[in-house]
C-alpha cells in the first residue's frame, strides 16, 4: 500500500483532490480535519482544553477555533493537544488498512507543521502539496458560506507560506483552473508514484 499525504492551504483544493482519489482510485482517505474534530468530544481532550484555556467559554468547536484561530501561540497550544493523538491514529489506521487498499491519502492541512510526514518520508511516502493564488483560494472559501472574508484571511495568516511548504513536498501542483486540470495532474502524481 502506498501511502501519499496531500497539503494545501485553506481552499486550495485538497480536499477535492481526496474525493476524486476515493472515487478514481478507490483510496483509502484519512482527513485529519475530520478526524481532529471527532477528538473534540473525547473527555480527555476536552479536559486539556479547559486546562490549557482557561478563559474559554464552551466546548463548542465554533468557541475552541475562535480560541486557537486567535494568534499562531494559541495555535501551536491546541496543536500540541492534538497532533499527538492524530499521530498515532494515522500509524493505526495505516495498519488497519494495509491489506484492503492500494492507496491510503493523508488529508491534513497541518501535515508539515506538526511533523507527522517526516514519519512517513522515511518510510517512502510522497508529499503532494496543493497550492492555489490567495484571491483564487479566498473566492472558493466565500463560497462555502461558512466563514466571512475576514476570518479567512485571518486563518491563512496563521498558515505556513506555500513558498515554504514547496521545500517539504516531493509534488506540487498549482491549481489555479479547472478540476479537470487539477485531476490531470493527480493522475500524472500517481502513475509517478506507482512506478
Amino acid at each position: 500500500m502506498k501511502v501519499v499525504g496531500i497539503t494545501g492551504g485553506i481552499a486550495s483544493g485538497k480536499s477535492t483532490l481526496s474525493a476524486y482519489l476515493k472515487d478514481r482510485y478507490k483510496a483509502y482517505i484519512f482527513n485529519a480535519d475530520e478526524e481532529a474534530k471527532k477528538l473534540l468530544n473525547d473527555d480527555i481532550v476536552k479536559d486539556k482544553i479547559k486546562e490549557t484555556f482557561p478563559n474559554i467559554s464552551n466546548l463548542s468547536l465554533k468557541s475552541i477555533a475562535n480560541e486557537a484561530f486567535q494568534n499562531k501561540e494559541s495555535q501551536k497550544k491546541l496543536n500540541n493537544i492534538i497532533h499527538p493523538m492524530i499521530n498515532q491514529m494515522i500509524l493505526k489506521r495505516i495498519k488497519e488498512k494495509e491489506d484492503s487498499y492500494n492507496l491510503f491519502i493523508i488529508d491534513a492541512a497541518l501535515i508539515i507543521e506538526s511533523g507527522m510526514f517526516e514519519y512517513h518520508k522515511s518510510n517512502g511516502s510522497k508529499l503532494v502539496l496543493v497550492v492555489a493564488d490567495e484571491e483564487i483560494r479566498i473566492q472558493r472559501a466565500l463560497a462555502r458560506n461558512n466563514l466571512s472574508k475576514e476570518t479567512i484571511i485571518d486563518r491563512t495568516k496563521l498558515q505556513m507560506e506555500d513558498s515554504q511548504k514547496i521545500k517539504h513536498a516531493d509534488f506540487v501542483i498549482y491549481n489555479n483552473t479547472s478540476t479537470s486540470e487539477l485531476f490531470n495532474e493527480i493522475d500524472k502524481i500517481i502513475k509517478t508514484i506507482n512506478e
